[in-house]
């Protein structure tokens, strides 16, 4: 097994930015959120129907590359202006894993002079440099799992079937071998449609029930 990765459901979603709402809402009144992009604008937007409030904004870090694959130092992209003055802010990701993203961030947020920043994140690995004011669940070093989230299905998928696919593979096979790599459960139907966009971008091409790279 390469490492383990986990396909997390909608319902996990909602769960976790309750605990969330609800932990935040003891302690701290934001004015605006501010969704880390890409993992954390759609928790953001949850947050922020959750506790309605209006003022949504976004800033992006880059810091993982290819699924579960560090692409450099973690950085600022296109340093957006922010409208934070004077305001409390929550700060959102989706995840807190070496945490580099949420600490420049947060940094970053600094700059427009905002009245206070406290941070968010649905799951926090206890290995993280930086430990947000508020997370739903910690997760240990030790249980570290790569979390497919709904919003990156199609991409994971693409990059770990495309290291899986070392040879060609029907849909069940390479379902049996993402199982045996990564420990992973996809739905046969999920993986058929990934398939056909891979094949569709000219990755990968079939050949009687048989799925090969290009």
């Amino acid at each position: 097994m390469q490492f383990r990765a986990k396909l997390v459901k909608w319902n996990e979603i909602e769960k976790w930015c309750d605990n969330i709402r609800e932990k935040v809402s003891l302690s701290f009144r934001p004015d605006t959120i501010v969704g880390i992009s890409r993992g954390g604008l759609v928790p953001g937007r949850i947050l922020a129907d959750m506790m309605w409030i209006k003022d949504l904004q976004t800033v992006k870090t880059e810091h993982w590359g290819l699924t579960a694959t560090l692409d450099g130092k973690a950085a600022i992209k296109n340093r957006p202006i922010l409208f934070l003055e004077k305001k409390r802010v929550l700060l959102v990701d989706d995840i807190t894993d070496t945490g580099e993203s949420m600490s420049l961030a947060k940094g970053y947020l600094s700059e427009f002079s905002p009245l206070e920043v406290k941070t968010a994140a649905m799951l926090h690995i206890n290995r993280s440099k930086f430990v947000p004011d508020f997370f739903a669940e910690e997760i240990d070093n030790s249980n570290w799992v790569w979390f497919i989230f709904p919003w990156n299905v199609y991409e994971d998928l693409d990059n770990l079937s495309g290291r899986t696919m070392v040879s060609p593979m029907s849909t069940k096979e390479l379902r049996s071998a993402l199982k045996q790599d990564y420990d992973l459960d996809v739905d046969d139907n999920v993986l058929e449609q990934v398939l056909t966009v891979m094949e569709r971008a000219g990755k990968i091409s079939k050949s009687g029930s048989k799925w090969k790279k290009n």
